[in-house]
């Protein structure tokens, strides 16, 4: 077994319970990381191993009451180890760690290297167009959120968002599909760096539009 194939399995292992971060989460980010890695002067190694192991601490994190764990950093820090039983060499060991680490954009935490936004955008693109939506939902049902809920913005970021630890969301059965949306994935391509993820996302951000259009009419009784 090469050394990708055995840290597949790795993090196969460690994501058991989350539709919305599952280890088939992990491979549609893989495989769009390699579609924004084409034609690019990049690490391809480090790439595909900073995504396959750039979420195995999301459980704890999901299981952590206080809100304290940031899945990104104990990713890197879980990442470590694995990487030295490898033998990969130290340096490579740091960037890979780093393209993890990066990868969240709720903390201060940005992407420098080529690598490290390859590996953000492949992760954000998953919070925009069908996949998302398949995403959220699933995220809903977990958490016992609701399907539709409209708020005032700002109050209900100052209440259950704002000035949090990494920005969480404090009581998950006061958040919903909508407000998943206007607090944050609307924004996604503020965020993102190459052009080829902006073109993706831009497309899929249509959809997410027209979606929830009709859900609000139907919801409303006007579909």
């Amino acid at each position: 077994m090469d050394l990708i194939a055995e840290i597949k399995e790795i993090a196969k292992k460690e994501l058991t319970d989350c539709p919305a971060h599952n280890f088939e989460h992990v491979m549609r980010v893989y495989n769009m990381a390699l579609r924004l890695a084409e034609n690019q002067d990049v690490d391809l190694e480090v790439i595909k191993i900073a995504c396959l192991l750039h979420d195995i601490w999301w459980m704890r994190e999901m299981n952590d009451p206080t809100g304290n764990t940031d899945h990104a950093i104990e990713s890197s820090k879980m990442a470590e180890p694995i990487l030295k039983s490898f033998g990969i060499d130290e340096e490579k060991i740091r960037h890979i760690q780093n393209c993890i680490v990066t990868h969240r954009y709720r903390t201060w935490n940005r992407p420098e290297s080529i690598e490290a936004k390859i590996v953000f955008d492949a992760d954000k693109i998953e919070s925009v167009g069908a996949i998302w939506i398949a995403r959220a939902f699933s995220w809903i049902w977990k958490n016992n959120a609701n399907i539709y809920k409209k708020a005032d913005i700002e109050e209900y970021a100052k209440e259950n968002l704002w000035g949090k630890i990494n920005w969480k969301i404090q009581d998950k059965t006061k958040h919903s599909f909508h407000l998943m949306y206007e607090t944050k994935d609307k924004f996604i391509m503020d965020f993102l760096y190459t052009e080829e993820a902006k073109a993706i996302a831009k497309e899929r951000l249509e959809f997410n539009e027209i979606f929830i259009e009709r859900l609000e009419k139907e919801v409303n009784w006007d579909g």
